[in-house]
């Protein structure tokens, strides 16, 4: 039976001592608390389930997760990435005790999330919190009393599957942006990309020691040249005739990177190469439909200056027409760098077998590959006419 004492200040701590069971003892506002929770713990016992509690109830997730950061993260790919989740999942949940986490809290998180956030991003946030408490049950002895809370959260469906292509006349457009970048490296990373397949890491990790102009070759290796995203120490690609001609337009450094830039150098100026790109497109076509309207090319000029630099209202013709562009015309819209790899394979699968493909793209089976290769309905057209 539990030994039930009034302390001092006024509340009742149940005591239990079991032979072949570790002491337990927790303190409660009243003596009804205090037995409910005896009665239940020594019901435990009894049936063989007792899950010694008192180590996630002293844990907070802050210093769990911190402890993650320090032991664990150092030996991840993904290290800086998920420090930040971490922290995010810290100032949610850091105050609260391993053995108070339980799967409501956890969904009703995932709800909050989903209305700010894309589902893929929560995906993540889960699956992070799942690998802390799995470190916490199984590499740190802190056994969890109510299991692994995130095993019954539903997560969301996420459907991130992508068909998007660089259009020729977007590539074109695009490419003029990208000379204006300060450096020339932004463009021949992306010209690059569209002639291996390469991931931006794989480029971005790609060293002058691993390059056969000669031979048409290159070894890529994954970020900060360690294992690939498939988990292979390398894979050795061919090289188009262009991709060649890029990498001999560039200044060559025995031992260093090919493309030495960092990847948030490089996503900078993607973006903003985009964003130019699509902004004067729109405005080269608001150009033409108001001089196919009758607007002489002065009034034209001052529509479109009013547009940039904001001093005075347009017209109302000016703002239907470029809300109606905006709406129809999605030219360089919604495009990612990592649609270049999807651009690429598309254009390799008219040239390689499938097993030569998957030897270039990295791919482990075909079902994957598949994901990549969006041909053209005029482009298979060809094939069979």
């Amino acid at each position: 039976m539990a030994n039930l004492t009034q302390r001092t200040n006024g509340k009742w701590q149940a005591k239990i001592r079991r032979t072949g069971w570790p002491d337990q003892s927790k303190s409660f506002k009243t003596r009804e608390d205090a037995k409910k929770w005896a009665t239940a713990m020594e019901r435990e016992m009894d049936i063989g389930a007792f899950v010694n509690r008192n180590d996630a109830e002293r844990t907070t997730f802050e210093s769990a997760a911190n402890r993650y950061i320090k032991e664990v993260v150092p030996t991840k790919r993904s290290g800086e990435r998920d420090v930040y989740k971490i922290k995010a999942l810290i100032e949610q949940f850091g105050k609260y005790s391993l053995a108070s986490i339980n799967p409501a809290m956890l969904s009703d998180y995932r709800d909050q999330r989903l209305k700010v956030v894309a589902p893929q991003t929560v995906v993540h946030e889960i699956n992070m919190l799942s690998r802390i408490f799995k470190a916490c049950s199984m590499d740190w002895g802190i056994a969890l009393p109510q299991g692994l809370p995130t095993a019954l959260v539903r997560k969301p469906a996420v459907n991130n599957a992508r068909d998007r292509r660089l259009d020729p006349f977007e590539w074109e457009k695009l490419k003029e942006s990208l000379k204006e970048c300060t450096s020339p490296l932004p463009l021949a990373v992306v010209e690059f990309a569209i002639e291996t397949a390469a991931r931006q890491s794989e480029i971005l990790s790609l060293v002058w020691q691993e390059v056969d102009l000669k031979k048409q070759t290159a070894r890529l290796r994954g970020l900060d040249g360690e294992k690939t995203k498939n988990n292979d120490p390398f894979r050795d690609i061919p090289l188009t005739k262009r991709a060649v001609e890029i990498l001999s337009a560039l200044p060559r450094q025995i031992k260093g990177k090919v493309f030495p830039a960092s990847q948030n150098s490089i996503k900078k100026s993607w973006q903003r190469s985009v964003d130019r790109a699509r902004k004067r497109y729109v405005h080269e076509t608001l150009q033409e439909t108001l001089l196919a309207a009758g607007m002489d090319e002065k009034a034209v000029l001052a529509e479109i200056r009013a547009l940039i630099y904001k001093k005075k209202t347009p017209l109302p013709l000016t703002r239907q027409t470029i809300a109606e562009i905006e709406l129809s015309d999605k030219t360089l819209v919604d495009l990612h760098f990592h649609d270049l790899r999807h651009e690429a394979i598309s254009r390799l699968a008219e040239k390689l077998q499938l097993h030569e493909l998957m030897k270039v793209t990295g791919h482990k089976s075909s079902a994957i590959l598949a994901r990549y290769y969006h041909p053209k309905a005029s482009e298979l057209a060809l094939k069979i006419s």
